[in-house]
């Protein structure tokens, strides 16, 4: 090869290189054209929408792996259309239109199913996309071809979302709709991509080449002018004649682009009434704003005119002319033929009568002022556009080309006040009485608070008749004042025509009054608007049954229009009041809060001389509310008389406020009333008003100010027409009585004016009344599956309101299944109420759950418990009726269910007696029987009309049903088993120092009277004397269902305790029995037992004697001391709290804990597991011990756990051992030991040992009810309910064994031969239910265990290879339930929140207890069983209405709350408890999955014992990063293994789809050597490598900003040892990203020197990220380019070193050439 040819070859290489670079880079299918809209039927679809590509190469090219999508900036940048373009393809130089089947041509193309958008509107073209784009997803230019970002208005857009992502640096193409007269399409002229400025308009060519000869850009044109006849809207809007910058202005109106063809101005000599001056205006046209300006200046402060005007002095006209008939030229004289508009001017009062005769007959000349003159005034319109109308202009600043500028002649009008309504608003102008009687030439106009954007404009063509003008919408306005947005209203001195919707031309001038209006803090108008219009921005108030409006309330408007506009304090809220005066002006919030004041009682009549009257104000307990401007009127029935009394103060602390005589005991009086006998006894009124004692007349019943009012009566007596008028739609009044100690009490409704709401009760004056149950029934159900299924309940009263009844319905068994509130629910006009199937007739509430009543069990009316459950059906506090049934032949229920009803002894058997009726839809009815007993009867189903009952019932019938209190019910319980609706919860007897913070606190039914209760206190110590007696008549239950009895120091305490608590031992018993039958210094009767509630006997040393005199006097028989040891919390004080049961006189419901006072118990266990066993030593096993650990906390407490020991053949229980009130020591080891074992804390003797040497299993359970401690140890089957820990440990494999307790595990093998001397299993790994944590070690009794040797003998769980890592999984019952997506915050309100479930389909998921937890308290907030099965997709999805297909609906928006909260899965068999307590704590028993997450890092400490209950080792709170996405993520799983974080990734939501995870693709290979590390360790403890990867992913993730990324990203290859190599790869969804994280973790490497991993710390190898093994490669420091930039550097640089050789070898060529001669 000759070296000529070698540099052409050479050159070759290197063009051939270029050419490919270039080729890498260019798009070959490109959009051509897009049609959005159409203009000859705007009202009509956009049917021939369409989108055409282009194919740039001249062969074939198919179109799969292209996926056009649709983007609109309205929805978030989110996609509303996905396409993707396999089996397409588009011929050389063709075009492929995607469009509808409407288009014409009809070509070959895709079918659009939705129409192509208007707005801000993206079109993106995507090639090999790594994850498909789904509608919803949020914009993304991943794999971007060629995008077009267009909109049908020229304006500024604040978010450019969708602009900034595909066509960053360029704007959107205007779509001008006035282009042309037909359609117009954007079209591309140039085949550059992702090139705003290559598109044009033209008429659209659909599978044709674009016309791009004549083309006009597709950015703000100006509109094309119009028809000539449209001249006949110009009018002369200013002129400035008299100086040297004179001009003439013209102005059509704000339309814009109008031809002045054929049009003259002609100006007039006042003089000689003939032309001087003239112009032909043809060839010429106003601007896009409506202006035209004729004149000259000599500054360039004012836009140049488009025609010199040549001044003329003096007194003249100018005169605009559409010539038809006459002839314009300069001697033509003064004619009002073909005149348009003119204006007479000058100086001088006497001007020629002919000229304004002629031009403005009967009119004023406006006169020009001098001095304004000199200071550059002009003469303009300011009203109105009427022709030759001189009363409309007024002097002025210049402003040619502009607005007129009137502020200095706007009208004293002011915007007076602002309603808004669902159903209706106003706005009120007021003028004071000026007289401006006409408001023809004001516009109305509504700006988007957020954008300044023009929402709304109206000429008002109307006049002030009186002083006020009221505006009501019209439908176009009504739809703007929707809650969650801002508004700012103006009113302006303008034509409407400039304010056209969608414009952003915000401004003060001309601006006579303005308004910011909004709803909340959360939807504050931008600066800009505030600017301009008005600040601060008022908020709306909106009070349920309230007409609340804003007014100008503070003085009179002021004259300085630019401060009325801007000043937003005069305004204040009242009750709506058109076309008056403003009424009740007032601060927002104490309008707020005053609206919530009601009648909250009322003693009317009593014995007597009636001394004690009262009526009580209630504030619903915000307290310390003022009642200035709070009216008490007494309205007198018989005859037009009223009372007013002006109220002031304010309510105390608890909301209660009292207007009474001076002879009112016991109570402060806030409104003193002199005299007795204040209060009529009726038939009258009472009500309070907004307003003082003299706006109220004594012959007028007044109701406009109206907050509320109770009508009552005592006899019946006539009444006066207008009190039946005002008042007659209150219902009947409430009928009172004379009985001592009774009032008309507020109960069962919070709503004003509802006398259904009031009851007789006892007086209790500034207390919580003491409401009975309302007066409902169960009327009629039918529980029968195959056709309705419904409940109705029946009220005596017609819409009667059922506020805190909560229908409650048990299975066969009496375990609680669904719980229905029916807050705010009333019964209907005949006083039914249904709750049933959606195919009932009227059903008020649906239930969408067929068969949601279940075959047997009970239904019952509670009332006060709406936010908690009954703990049992035996706890019966807010019982109302219960009726127990049967629907299946043979199907008893349980005795407890029973109790529920006094009278019943057997239950009906719906399935047996409906089969003698012969209907196929029949119900059980209530009925009265022969006796005139309430039975209920099988009849034919009539919801919501009276209930078919048989003419004759037999008595013998049974009854189910019982109002009665628990005391009434027969026993069918155990003796031994004893519940109360009153129990003691919570108690702290020693408290530090000098025992100031000392209480005790009571648990029952919500506001429940305590009269007749008595609290006993005894001193063991003292021949168990009593040395306390507490008397609780008089007071109630809170709110809450506590009532807290405790030293002053107590915050919230009820009653002050007087006797300090001791310190033990004693006792304390709650009696149903009155305080008169106890006496001081007496120990407690046995007689007395009977009435004990509650009882319990505790001490705070542990060398106390078991008093068992006294526990068998308080019915604690056979049961352990209850200890509290100071020493548990030694930072803090320490409380006995029920924790494990409402079993009453239960001394094993209790634990010590966390004091929580008035507040739920804080019952978050230490978790304590089996730490270390020795089964089998030296000898005659004298030396054997368990070890439990509770994690190093030290000293807690035991009584809730028992130790079982399994033989392991017959899976029998061969030795219990219950803990009593024992406690770990102060390292938290607790040691049961053999007689030789040193320093046990409970010694076992036994002849031979007391563990078996196996194969056997050792099993820790919390036992904390009497029926499963009553079982004989011996008779004690392994079983997984109620299981803590377990080790299963032997001389070989028992898969039966290990399957009873610890499934799918391996049995640990302990071998003698292992270690010289003896050995023990020890822990170490704190993780329960694992067998793989321990390993053989030596003997640590009571010390930390010694986890430092190899062990190989220890056989675990295989580890499976797994995609992902994971910690080591303790055992579930359910391997094939998991919880696979959460959606817990969403961009705005959360409406559309999801947890979706994947398992087997047709799991049946009633078998599953889903739990939410809140990480504050460590309790559940929400706990419900699941119903139905898994769908075909192997996806279950829980959420509200507005996902669609949900398979279980939530009820509530936002029922996932955001912040530090856990959601958990548990098995029913196991956990079914939880469904009965009231917020219980968080539990690992049952547990199936769980995930602990927040949205917000700072506040992860909160969740550590979320974290630890639910969560494998080393799983982390899971962050949902809202940043994560513009638009919505979700939690996302991506491995299949359970309760672990790091199975979860941030992602795109797909609620009943298959997750969004990394794709392995794009994945590179990692490996991270640690120097230190033992390699059979790390081999056989896969926790260690999953702990380092989530280290590795923490890391990366924070350096990327926290872009979601966790080691589910990173995929666990294989150990290696050498010291220790982890073989990894590290995946990502693209190859940019895999790029950005690779270069995250070659950081990780360069600055990590040690990493610590349990406690231990491993030296990191910074020689290596790959290859650790093979052969080290050092980091590079510095980013590495990708993509095409990475091709062109390649390019570049290999061109460069063939340029150097090329050169170099020319250089060698001619230096020999020349050396030879040759040249």
């Amino acid at each position: 090869m000759t070296m000529k040819n070698s540099r052409i070859n050479l050159y070759s290489i290197c063009l051939i290189l270029i050419i490919l670079q270039h080729s890498l880079a260019r798009a070959v299918v490109v959009i051509n054209e897009v049609e959005p809209n159409i203009q000859q039927h705007p009202q009509q679809h956009d049917f021939t929408e369409f989108v055409e590509l282009y194919n740039t190469e001249n062969g074939t090219q198919s179109l799969s792996n292209y996926t056009i999508v649709f983007y609109s900036q309205t929805s978030n940048a989110t996609a509303y259309y996905v396409k993707e373009l396999d089996n397409y393809s588009i011929g050389p130089h063709g075009y492929f239109v995607i469009g509808t089947s409407h288009l014409n041509p009809n070509i070959n193309f895709a079918k659009v199913k939705d129409n192509i958008q208007n707005g801000l509107v993206a079109i993106a073209l995507y090639y090999n996309l790594s994850m498909p784009i789904r509608k919803d997803d949020i914009v993304t230019n991943l794999s971007l071809v060629d995008a077009v970002v267009y909109h049908k208005y020229n304006e500024t857009y604040e978010k450019r979302d969708v602009i900034d992502t595909l066509i960053p640096g360029q704007d959107f193409i205007y779509e001008d709709s006035n282009f042309s007269s037909g359609e117009e399409s954007i079209r591309r002229c140039g085949l550059i991509p992702l090139k705003q400025n290559q598109f044009v308009l033209g008429p659209p060519t659909p599978g044709s080449a674009n016309n791009c000869s004549v083309v006009s850009k597709a950015t703000p044109t100006a509109m094309p002018t119009t028809t000539p006849k449209a001249i006949a809207n110009i009018v002369i809007n200013e002129i400035n004649i008299e100086n040297n910058r004179s001009y003439i202005e013209l102005y059509d109106g704000g339309r814009g682009n109008t031809s002045l063809d054929g049009a003259f101005l002609v100006l007039f000599d006042g003089n000689t009434s003939a032309a001087y001056w003239y112009w032909n205006l043809t060839g010429h046209k106003t601007d896009r704003n409506g202006y035209f300006v004729v004149g000259r200046f000599n500054t360039s402060q004012y836009e140049s005119p488009q025609i010199v005007l040549k001044p003329q002095f003096g007194l003249n006209a100018v005169a605009l002319y559409y010539p038809q008939s006459i002839t314009v030229n300069s001697t033509m004289m003064l004619t009002t033929q073909d005149l348009l508009d003119a204006l007479v001017y000058g100086q001088n009062p006497n001007i020629s009568s002919t000229l304004y005769s002629l031009l403005l007959p009967n009119q004023k000349v406006p006169l020009e002022d001098q001095m304004k003159i000199n200071a550059d005034h002009s003469v303009g319109r300011c009203f109105g556009l009427k022709k030759r109308f001189t009363a409309g202009y007024r002097q002025m600043p210049l402003t040619p080309g502009r607005e007129n500028d009137c502020s200095g002649s706007l009208p004293n009008i002011g915007i007076n006040e602002v309603y808004t309504d669902e159903n209706m608003q106003f706005l009120e102008l007021y003028d004071e009485g000026s007289g401006f009687d006409h408001l023809n030439d004001i516009t109305l106009v509504v700006f988007d608070g957020e954008m300044g954007k023009v929402v709304y404009s109206k000429k008002l063509n109307a006049s002030i008749s009186t002083d006020y003008f009221v505006f009501k919408s019209d439908s176009k306005m009504s739809r703007l004042f929707t809650e969650g947005h801002s508004y700012a209203i103006g009113l302006y001195l303008s034509p409407q025509m400039r304010w056209q919707v969608g414009t952003s031309i915000m401004s003060s001038k001309n601006l006579i009054d303005s308004i910011v209006y909004g709803w909340n803090t959360d939807t504050i108008a931008s600066k800009q608007v505030t600017d301009v219009l008005g600040n601060p921005q008022i908020n709306a108030t909106t009070i349920p049954n309230f007409n609340v409006s804003v007014g100008r309330c503070q003085g009179e408007m002021t004259q300085s229009h630019n401060m009325m506009h801007r000043n937003m304090s005069s305004y204040m809220w009242g009750l709506a009041s058109p076309g008056e005066p403003n009424r009740i002006c007032k601060d927002r919030e104490l309008l707020l809060q005053q609206s919530k004041l009601r009648i909250n009682e009322v003693d009317v009549n009593q014995p007597g001389h009636d001394y004690e009257e009262f009526i009580e104000l209630y504030d619903g307990g915000q307290g310390h509310v003022p009642l200035d401007g709070i009216t008490l009127v007494l309205y007198d029935g018989a005859r037009p008389k009223a009372i007013a009394y002006s109220l002031g103060n304010a309510t105390n602390t608890e909301g209660y406020y009292i207007i009474g005589s001076s002879n009112v005991r016991n109570v402060a009086i806030d409104t003193l009333i002199s005299g007795p006998h204040w209060i009529q006894n009726g038939h009258d009124a009472v009500a309070i008003h907004w307003g003082y004692n003299t706006s109220f007349s004594s012959s007028m019943v007044e109701t406009s100010t109206l907050i509320d009012a109770v009508v009552y009566k005592f006899l019946s007596r006539k009444v006066y027409p207008e009190f039946t008028k005002k008042f007659g739609t209150l219902q009947n009044p409430v009928i009172g009585s004379a009985k001592a100690n009774t009032s008309i009490s507020r109960c069962y409704s919070t709503d004003r004016v509802d006398l259904n709401a009031f009851t007789l009760t006892y007086l209790t004056p500034k207390k919580p009344n003491m409401c009975p149950p309302p007066a409902i029934v169960i009327n009629e159900f039918d529980a029968n599956p195959i056709g309705v299924e419904f409940i109705e309940i029946s009220s005596k009263k017609t819409h009667f309101p059922l506020s805190k009844v909560s229908i409650i319905l048990y299975n066969g068994t009496g375990d609680m299944y669904r719980k229905i509130d029916l807050d705010g629910a009333r019964t209907d006009a005949h006083g039914y109420y249904v709750v049933g199937t959606a195919n009932v007739e009227k059903v008020d509430k649906i239930v969408n759950i067929t068969g949601w009543l279940e075959a047997a069990g009970a239904i019952a009316l509670y009332y006060g418990i709406s936010k908690q459950h009954p703990a049992s059906v035996s706890s019966q506090g807010g019982l109302i009726v219960a009726v127990t049934y049967s629907v299946v032949k043979g199907h008893n229920v349980s005795q407890s269910l029973l109790q529920l009803s006094s009278r019943n002894k057997t239950q009906l058997d719906i399935m047996k007696k409906s089969k003698l009726l012969g209907h196929e839809s029949q119900s059980v009815s209530r009925c009265t029987n022969d006796n005139g007993e309430t039975v209920y009867n099988f009849t034919q189903d009539t919801p919501k009309k009276p209930n078919n009952c048989p003419t004759s019932i037999s008595s013998t019938t049974p009854v189910t049903t019982s109002p009665g209190a628990p005391s009434t019910q027969p026993s069918t319980v155990s003796p031994q088993l004893k519940y109360s609706e009153f129990f003691i919860n919570e108690v702290n007897p020693d408290s530090p120092g000098h025992d100031i913070s000392e209480y005790l606190e009571l648990a029952g039914p919500v506001n429940a009277s305590l009269d007749n209760l008595t609290l006993v206190f005894y001193n063991a110590n003292q021949e168990n004397k009593a040395y306390y007696i507490l008397d609780l008549t008089g007071y109630r239950m809170d709110s809450n269902g506590l009532f807290l009895i405790g030293s002053p120091n107590v915050k919230g305490v009820q009653l002050e305790l007087k006797e300090h608590i001791q310190n033990g031992p004693d006792g304390i018993a709650l009696y149903n029995k009155s305080s008169s039958f106890f006496s001081l210094y007496t120990p407690p009767k046995q007689e007395d037992s009977v009435y004990i509630l509650d009882s319990m006997v505790y001490t705070n040393s542990r060398n106390s004697v078991k008093p068992r005199s006294l526990m068998s006097l308080l019915s604690l028989e056979q049961q352990e001391m209850i200890l509290e040891d100071d020493r548990f919390n030694q930072s803090h004080d320490e409380s006995i709290s029920r924790c494990f049961s409402n079993l009453t006189s239960f001394q094993t419901a209790f634990v010590v804990t966390h004091m929580t006072p008035g507040k739920p118990n804080n019952c978050v266990l230490r978790k304590i597991l089996i730490n270390e066993v020795n089964a089998d030593t030296p000898g005659y096993d004298k030396a054997e011990y368990i070890e439990l650990y509770d994690g190093g906390y030290g000293y807690s407490p035991l009584n809730h756990l028992t130790l079982v020991l399994f033989n392991g053949n017959d899976g029998k229980a061969y030795l219990c051992i219950p803990f009593g009130f024992n406690q770990t020591d102060k390292d938290g080891f607790f040691l049961i030991g053999g007689p030789n074992v040193t320093n046990a804390h409970l010694t076992i003797i036994a002849p031979e040992g007391f563990v078996q040497n196996g194969p056997d299993a050792i099993a820790l359970y919390q036992f904390v009810s009497p029926e499963s401690m009553k079982t004989p140890c011996k008779d004690r089957n392994m079983t997984q309910e109620g299981l803590v820990d377990a080790v299963i440990y032997g001389s070989k494999q028992m898969d039966s064994l290990m399957n009873k307790l610890l499934p799918n595990q391996k049995i640990i093998l302990e071998d003698k031969k292992h270690l010289t001397g003896d050995e023990s299993i020890s822990r170490c790994v704190f993780q329960e239910l694992t067998n793989s944590a321990f390993k053989l070690s030596y003997l640590t009794p009571g010390k930390a265990n010694n986890c430092s040797i190899s062990n190989e003998t220890v056989t675990t769980l295989p580890t499976p290879r797994m995609s992902t890592p994971s910690p080591t999984l303790p055992p579930k019952l359910d391997y094939d339930i998991l919880i696979n997506e959460i959606n817990t915050d969403q961009p705005g309100p959360d409406l559309a929140e999801f947890i979706e479930i994947k398992g087997p389909a047709g799991k049946d998921m009633s078998k599953v207890i889903l739990v939410l937890y809140a990480a504050h308290d460590n309790k559940a907030y929400n706990v419900t069983r699941l119903q139905n099965k898994i769908k075909a997709s192997g996806l279950y999805v829980v959420g509200t209405k507005s996902i669609k297909d949900a398979d279980f609906e939530q009820k509530f928006a936002g029922f996932l709350y955001n912040t530090n909260r856990a959601v958990a899965l548990y098995d029913y068999d196991r956990a079914k408890a939880l469904l009965s307590q009231k917020n219980p704590h968080v539990t690992s028993t049952g547990l199936i999955d769980a995930l602990v997450y927040s949205n917000h890092y700072s506040f992860t400490e909160q969740t550590q014992t979320l974290v630890k209950t639910l969560m494998t080792n080393g799983s982390k709170t899971f962050i949902e990063d809202s940043s994560f996405l513009k638009g919505d993520e979700t939690i996302n799983r991506c491995s299949n293994q359970s309760r672990t974080s790091s199975a979860f990734v941030l992602s795109l939501k797909t609620p009943g789809r298959e997750n969004h995870c990394p794709k392995y693709p794009h994945g590179r290979k990692i490996q991270l050597r640690l120097k230190n590390a033992d390699c059979n360790e790390w081999k056989t403890n896969r926790t260690l490598v999953e702990l380092a990867v989530v280290q590795i992913a923490l890391y990366i993730n924070n350096r990327c900003n926290k872009c979601g990324f966790s080691s589910g990203y990173i995929k666990i290859e294989k150990v290696m040892c050498g010291s220790v190599v982890l073989d990894l790869t590290i995946t990502a969804s693209n190859k940019t990203q895999l790029d950005e994280v690779h270069g995250y973790y070659k950081n990780f490497i360069n600055y990590t020197k040690t990493i610590k991993i349990e406690g231990k710390s491993f030296e990191v190898d910074q020689t290596c990220f790959v290859s650790c093994i093979d052969g080290n490669v050092r980091p590079r420091k510095g980013k590495k380019k990708s993509g095409v930039d990475a091709v062109g550097i390649g390019v570049g640089v290999t061109c460069a070193v063939l340029f150097l050789i090329i050169f170099a070898i020319t250089i060698l060529v001619y230096w020999r050439k020349k050396r030879h001669g040759a040249l």
